[in-house]
């Protein structure tokens, strides 16, 4: 065959095989390119970032707070705490996230503009770019201040210390309604606290005995206003010293918002009403048919009252004791002059040429131990009513009266300028009248003695008061803030406070000042000769 006719035949041949020389070469130069480091474009990683960073409200942005609202994150949760009673429906909330959104129910959100109702927990997820979630549970809590809610029969308004009012009670912590409705009348409470302040204190008795915000249960309870008292804080400082000596009975209290027939009145302290009973002032029941010893002996609650009204008596000393059980409308009058004729005994002994006498002088008659606690008690907040107005108590078959329980610390801690100043003062010296048994009292020098070694015996404790306030100044930060908004009194004289601090902070570094001071004053002055 002839070369040509060769060529011919496998042009296609040729054809195919430049074909797959220039592809092998062109896949070698791409390797070759791989091997230089020039490596092909990688598909791109989403961010699984998700996050709120922060969360809170703005009062500017939400009228129905008092004070800014910043969120505590914890974990998968955002606390907010705001006044127990505000109105959470249409809160307008601030936050900050990493993520490429947030979104409640799929529903995109943006800070500052969506309001919602965070009146129950509600639900924020933070979208990742990767499709990623997160969810964060907003809860609103009230930072221990619960509310108390009163509606009066028709409305009715509480004018009165004398007449009751028929009304019905719920209570609501952290937002969260007890669901549970209890009967109960309302009065007036209070002298000065009723005739002379606006914001006004009464009493609560319900038709059986509960437990209100975790407290005792009693069918009796008293609302303190605390009007004249800028730091709300005096009554409990007492309470807590009282607390801390071990007496049997000292009221227990809770601070709350109050309202009254839906009208916001601030901030009140629900406390036990000083009362005869179980767990109160532990004393025997009396009767009507109790006209005989030994049942006529007690139990006895007595007030030693500057101002007494009721059932009362005084003694040859102008001393005046009103009977607060049995009450007025049982009482009978076997039981009036038995009481009357024991104090009388009393303080005769106390005024007796032995009185001292430790068998046969007071002390036969006056229990030192429950006095003394009292008196330091009062001596430590400075309580210009310790001496005309004292609870004492009489118990079956037994001749001792006893002191307590404290009460109606308000006007304490330099908050009354008739005394003037008492950071290096002695109620002993400076309180109101009548003083004549505390007077006769000091005479005696074991009761002085009695004083000294029971105050280095709980001096420990009472060093230790002061520490107690700015936790509790942290607690009431959010209902004190919307008290003085209702009650604008913090730049003005209200009542008879000796200083105006011009701030809630100023009325807590006032009476935080006082007790340290005043504590360590006392401390020497207890220690020293007058007290040998």
């Amino acid at each position: 065959m002839k070369i040509g006719n060769v060529l011919r035949q496998n042009t296609g041949f040729y054809k195919v095989a430049v074909v797959v020389f220039l592809l092998a070469a062109f896949s070698s130069c791409k390797k070759d390119k791989k091997s230089d480091g020039q490596a092909a474009t990688p598909t791109p990683t989403l961010s699984a970032t998700k996050a709120i960073k922060t969360f809170g409200f703005k009062a500017d942005k939400n009228p129905g707070l008092i004070n800014d609202v910043v969120g505590q994150i914890k974990g998968d949760t955002i606390y907010a705490t705001a006044v127990a009673g505000t109105d959470l429906t249409g809160l307008v909330p601030e936050f900050t996230f990493d993520g490429d959104e947030v979104v409640i129910n799929s529903s995109p959100q943006k800070s500052e503009t969506n309001a919602r109702d965070f009146s129950k927990p509600l639900t924020y997820t933070v979208v990742a770019a990767d499709n990623s979630k997160k969810d964060y549970v907003v809860k609103f809590l009230d930072n221990g201040v619960p509310a108390l809610y009163i509606n009066t029969a028709g409305g009715a308004a509480v004018t009165s210390k004398d007449v009751y009012v028929s009304a019905i009670l719920r209570t609501v912590s952290n937002f969260t309604d007890s669901s549970v409705m209890y009967k109960l009348d309302m009065k007036g409470h209070g002298n000065s606290t009723w005739s002379d302040m606006p914001k006004k204190p009464y009493r609560l008795k319900l038709s059986k005995k509960v437990s209100l915000f975790g407290l005792p249960e009693t069918k009796n309870w008293i609302l303190l206003a605390n009007y004249a008292d800028k730091s709300l804080m005096r009554n409990e400082m007492a309470f807590t010293v009282s607390r801390d000596l071990g007496r049997a009975f000292t009221p227990a209290s809770k601070f709350i918002e109050l309202y009254l027939n839906n009208v916001y009145l601030g901030n009140y302290q629900i406390t036990q009403m000083v009362k005869e009973g179980t767990g109160l002032v532990d004393i025997e029941e009396q009767t009507n048919t109790s006209t005989t010893l030994p049942d006529l002996s007690g139990g006895y609650l007595i007030e030693q009252d500057l101002f007494p009204s009721g059932v009362y008596f005084r003694t040859t000393k102008n001393m005046p004791f009103v009977v607060k059980y049995p009450d007025d409308d049982i009482i009978i009058q076997q039981q009036k002059d038995y009481i009357k004729a024991h104090f009388q005994k009393a303080e005769d002994a106390m005024f007796a040429a032995n009185f001292a006498d430790p068998v046969n002088g007071y002390r036969k008659y006056f229990d030192v131990d429950t006095y003394v606690d009292y008196y330091i008690v009062n001596e430590v907040i400075g309580n210009p009513d310790v001496f005309r107005s004292t609870y004492l108590f009489k118990k079956r078959n037994d001749d001792k009266i006893y002191t307590g329980p404290i009460w109606d610390f308000d006007k304490a801690a330099d908050n009354d300028n008739r005394l003037g100043e008492q950071v290096n003062g002695l109620m002993y010296t400076s309180a109101f009248e009548p003083k004549i048994w505390i007077k006769q009292l000091m005479l005696d020098r074991t009761f002085r003695q009695r004083i000294r070694n029971r105050w280095n015996e709980v001096k420990p404790k009472i060093m230790a008061l002061p520490n107690t306030i700015d936790p509790l100044a942290a607690k009431l930060a959010y209902s004190q803030a919307r008290n003085f908004v209702k009650w604008d009194i913090l730049k003005k004289q209200s009542y008879l406070e000796l200083k105006v601090n011009g701030s809630y902070a100023g009325e807590v570094q006032y009476l935080k000042d006082f007790l340290t001071n005043h504590i360590a004053w006392l401390d020497i002055k207890f220690n020293s000769a007058d007290y040998q």
